[in-house]
């Protein structure tokens, strides 16, 4: 069984020596979409030293979750590029203990996603899954999502712009404790467009539940889409989306209600 990686302190500021910052980029869409294609690319062009951890196929819904009830197949596709047989999760756990154990990245990029995660998806998506776990080892992360155009593809000089943008003014920014950074693009190019900073937003009302096939004893369902709420606060980043803004949210990985302790406190140990 291998030791536990000791993880080196991570920088207060990547933008201190840019060029030779080590870079992992994952996603959730799988190793042959043309959102890691697209991350890909603008990293090799900000950075000398990118590697890529990624899943061998789509694993969209999976959240935060790791496999544990069997092996992981992992494959070396080309020099610093792996396929893994799993989660997003799985990927950047097997990234930083085993594959880049020796060199551990100094940042994290996970997408770009064909689809916005915003408001309560966030708990769903296997992007911000990889960016949670990198946020967990102390290793800055940042998780980028377009919402779908009709056409239910990236639109890739669009995304390429604001990858960049992005990315170069929060390499200069001191990293919160324990945060990661949640990027959503509109699909449609607004030449007005702002950078919006948001809270995350509301929208679930439920789900359409399909019914595929049922016998006496046993019925099989189908989740389908979301119901959607069409009221949002204009600070939400479903509202920035919307508004044909970009959207970037800081997350935490501290789910802890903090304004209730006090109460809890006063309930159960007065």
């Amino acid at each position: 069984m291998n030791k536990p990686v000791k993880r080196t302190q991570r920088r207060a500021n990547i933008s201190d020596d840019i060029m030779n910052a080590r870079v992992l980029v994952t996603n959730d869409d799988g190793i042959l979409s043309p959102g890691i294609k697209l991350l890909y690319e603008v990293a090799c062009s900000l950075f000398s030293d990118v590697w890529v951890v990624a899943p061998a196929s789509e694993q969209s819904g999976k959240g935060h979750s790791l496999t544990l009830q069997k092996g992981l197949e992992v494959l070396n596709t080309s020099k610093k590029i792996y396929s893994v047989a799993g989660t997003p999760t799985d990927c950047v756990i097997l990234a930083l203990n085993e594959i880049m154990k020796n060199s551990p990245p100094d940042l994290v990029l996970s997408g770009v996603n064909n689809g916005y995660n915003l408001c309560e998806d966030t708990t769903y998506s296997g992007t911000i899954g990889a960016a949670i776990e990198a946020t967990i080892a102390d290793i800055p992360a940042i998780a980028f999502s377009q919402e779908k155009s009709e056409q239910g593809e990236i639109d890739c000089e669009l995304a390429e712009e604001l990858i960049k943008k992005i990315i170069n003014k929060l390499i200069n920014f001191k990293w919160p404790e324990a945060t990661l950074f949640n990027v959503n693009f509109p699909y449609r190019y607004n030449p007005n467009f702002n950078i919006k900073i948001t809270r995350q937003g509301k929208m679930k009302l439920g789900d359409d539940i399909i019914l595929q096939n049922q016998t006496k004893n046993k019925s099989v369902y189908k989740i389908g889409k979301m119901y959607q709420s069409d009221i949002f606060d204009s600070e939400t980043d479903i509202a920035a989306i919307r508004s044909g803004n970009v959207s970037i949210t800081p997350l935490t990985i501290d789910i802890t209600n903090h304004k209730e302790l006090d109460n809890l406190k006063t309930l159960f140990e007065s």
